[in-house]
């Protein structure tokens, strides 16, 4: 039977994180999992194993760093990332767990899942994806606007065939985001299929003002043009012109 571990990463958003763990909590998976992405004080830890989640603490930020500890941490054969400013809806792991069985029994090579994410509040709006039409991606495919890491599952062997996500890419890393589009792309590159399953359902807390929207679209951009690049060096011009 294909396991299944559910991971929020977290740094300093203690209250966030435990509105997106109690509906975390309600999922049925093989395991609850917090990355603490190195973390100011103590506040991530004791919200994670209050509410009875595992907590994995590192001594340095990267989201990419954290998405590759929680794979190092877990034996699990899909691992499903959320965000702590996100909340899953009652089916979200169950239709993850559903698309990778219905892949595996059609023999597809199946590396990820994104999921659908819809917007809850009243800031504005960032990493929304409210689509509602299954895809199937493959190689050659662009995957810029396939989906994101606040609803996102990875296959392990996957994970393990491509080394992991790129440490350089990300959140508290120098090139900002995009390490879970980096990992898209090397997985198709590599043969593996890529799904939007809009089955499986996050609403992301929309909290930032003008301000922190704008912050956040630059590290966006800065970690798309690292991407762009890398894809160029690696597969030629048009591959990069593609993302």
């Amino acid at each position: 039977m294909l396991t299944l571990a559910v991971v929020v990463c977290s740094r300093d958003r203690a209250v966030q994180l435990r509105d997106c763990l109690t509906a975390v909590l309600t999922q049925p998976a093989e395991e609850i999992l917090v990355v603490d992405s190195a973390s100011a004080g103590p506040q991530t830890r004791e919200v994670a194993e209050g509410l009875g989640a595992r907590c994995v603490r590192l001594e340095a930020p990267g989201l990419a760093r954290a998405r590759n500890a929680a794979l190092h941490a877990t034996t699990a054969d899909v691992v499903a990332f959320t965000d702590d400013d996100c909340r899953p809806a009652d089916d979200w792991s169950a239709a993850i767990r559903r698309r990778f069985a219905t892949s595996a029994a059609e023999a597809e090579r199946l590396g990820f899942v994104a999921g659908r994410v819809t917007a809850r509040g009243t800031g504005q709006p960032v990493s929304v994806l409210d689509d509602t039409e299954p895809r199937r991606y493959a190689g050659g495919d662009d995957v810029s606007f396939v989906g994101h890491g606040a609803n996102l599952a990875i296959a392990r062997a996957c994970w393990a065939d491509l080394g992991g996500f790129d440490e350089l890419l990300g959140v508290g890393a120098r090139l900002r985001s995009a390490e879970d589009t980096d990992l898209m792309w090397r997985a198709l590159r590599e043969g593996w299929i890529g799904r939007f399953e809009p089955g499986a359902e996050i609403s992301h807390e929309q909290w930032r003002n003008r301000g922190d929207a704008l912050r956040a679209s630059y590290g966006y951009g800065v970690g798309a043009g690292a991407l762009r690049s890398k894809a160029a060096r690696l597969a030629g011009r048009p591959a990069g012109r593609r993302l």
